[in-house]
């Protein structure tokens, strides 16, 4: 199974709980059969699907790092890397272990545990020679209030150097984003929706007169089911912000 997960393993899926928007915008390209195809046989640009690069499928959100296009990611940082001596320095080497750098027509630069990520995108200069000051370029009114945040996001992983947990509160509908995942790898798998609603809710929902005894079970399968579908044709951008 190409999401790697075994669907009963509810700790596996667990994980992704406290995970940030780009996380699942990842787990759900990454079970896109179109996707899957592209990589395999590198059919098409990585752009058509909002990335830079390809990243591996197999990768689940805490092992992969996917370059989102600036054009889909809109909490993406612009700034220019300043090598004149200054009191206030940054140097990338201090979050070494969180970082990922891809130079394609210009460097970005990736920030990630897996769960939670900041992305700079280098206007000029670069954060892979040393210390520098930063200059940052924040432009628009739509888009402004993701930056700001991303930003901040920034300054307090580069002041601590640990990703701040009250500027990544968890989203309120990751249980339910989770649930969709589980079920949507369960039913690639070839299990029924029967099945599903004994192991998500107890063996009590999967008696044989289920429909009637756990009607209640029975449609939120449905309805996680459902959800999981729109998931995987809404593709990434429904993650990354244009879906207000």
């Amino acid at each position: 199974m190409v999401a790697g997960d075994d669907w009963w393993d509810g700790q596996a899926y667990a994980r992704l709980l406290t995970g940030d928007r780009r996380c699942f915008a990842w787990e759900w390209l990454r079970r896109t059969p179109a996707y899957i195809d592209a990589y395999g046989t590198d059919s098409m640009a990585a752009s058509a699907f909002g990335l830079l690069r390809y990243e591996d499928p197999s990768l689940d959100a805490l092992s992969a790092r996917p370059f989102w296009c600036a054009g889909m990611d809109r909490a993406v940082l612009h700034a220019e890397a300043l090598t004149a001596q200054s009191p206030d320095m940054f140097d990338l080497a201090c979050l070494s272990r969180f970082a990922t750098l891809l130079a394609d027509r210009g460097e970005h630069v990736l920030l990630s545990d897996g769960l939670h990520s900041v992305r700079l995108d280098m206007i000029s200069g670069s954060l892979a020679t040393g210390p520098v000051a930063l200059r940052w370029r924040i432009d628009g009114i739509a888009d402004t209030g993701r930056q700001i945040l991303a930003l901040r996001q920034f300054l307090a992983l580069a002041r601590s150097g640990r990703f701040s947990r009250s500027l990544y509160p968890a989203e309120r509908r990751a249980g339910r984003w989770v649930r969709m995942l589980r079920v949507h790898d369960a039913l690639a798998s070839g299990a029924i929706h029967r099945e599903i609603a004994g192991v998500l809710f107890g063996a009590d929902a999967a008696g044989p007169r289920w429909r009637v005894t756990a009607n209640s079970c029975r449609l939120q399968v449905q309805r996680l089911a459902s959800g999981a579908r729109r998931s995987i044709t809404a593709g990434p951008a429904a993650w990354l912000g244009h879906d207000g």
